[in-house]
């Protein structure tokens, strides 16, 4: 599944950026009436950004969680069946810095503050031969700090599409990475620290007084952030890694 995604979203990014292409060789057409017609001049400019995510996770479980000691203790499994990820949705607020590179690349730095929940489900049997299902919740508070390419269309009157690519370093504030106590209510955890490519698309609508965007963006953990623990719950995960969809506005 997760790799199916990233074959969707580079296939996207190719369509998009041969979007932009064929776009400067058919946008000989005569413009309408120009808002902010020098923007695009300026070698630096700022703003904000508001949004809305879908976190989720790219779990890989053991190949074979039959064979999984089940006599480690802390737990009330006595066959664990399955491992599985929910989503959930959250926000995001940040700031935009833009740096003109050229007539149509332009550096991206947008550090933004991602609030967010993901869910870990176990389901088996338990020692009274009942079914069990147990979740985790994952809480997230995310420091991202993401540097970007942008590469932009011809303006078309007072709209222009473009598509956006880079990494990002995020770091977990609400992380329990760190926890102390042993008998907290936290079967597994993730690490504070990740590192994301990113890819995205989106259209610039120039008004009279700002530049308004719409922008979605997918974002693809490389780091196995799981905390290996050695219970049932973290030995029945083979790999995690983050994988985030952000749809933003952004304002500038």
């Amino acid at each position: 599944m997760f790799r199916r995604i990233r074959q969707r979203a580079l296939i996207l990014f190719v369509v998009v950026f041969m979007s932009g292409l064929v776009s400067d060789i058919y946008s000989q057409k005569t413009p309408g009436v120009l808002n902010l017609p020098h923007y695009d001049y300026r070698p630096y400019h700022f703003g904000f950004l508001l949004g809305l995510n879908k976190m989720d996770f790219a779990l890989k479980p053991v190949e074979d969680m039959h064979s999984l000691d089940m006599r480690i203790p802390g737990h009330n499994f006595d066959t664990l069946h399955s491992v599985l990820a929910e989503p959930e949705y959250g926000f995001n607020i940040g700031i935009v810095s833009n740096l003109k590179l050229g007539p149509k690349f332009d550096l991206r730095f947008l550090p933004t503050l991602s609030f967010g929940d993901r869910n870990i489900i176990y389901e088996g049997v338990s020692k009274d031969g009942r079914s069990l299902v147990r979740s985790q919740k994952i809480e997230s508070t995310f420091l991202d700090f993401p540097l970007f390419v942008k590469y932009k269309s011809v303006r078309m009157n007072n709209t222009r599409v473009y598509v956006i690519g880079g990494f990002k370093y995020s770091h977990d504030l609400a992380s329990a990475e760190d926890k102390d106590d042993p008998d907290a209510d936290v079967i597994a955890s993730t690490y504070r620290d990740d590192f994301y490519y990113e890819l995205g698309v989106g259209f610039d609508h120039y008004f009279y007084y700002f530049k308004f965007s719409t922008e979605i963006k997918a974002s693809f953990g490389i780091r196995d952030i799981l905390k290996q623990e050695n219970t049932i719950y973290t030995n029945s995960i083979d790999r995690l890694n983050s994988q985030i969809i952000q749809l933003s506005f952004l304002f500038e």
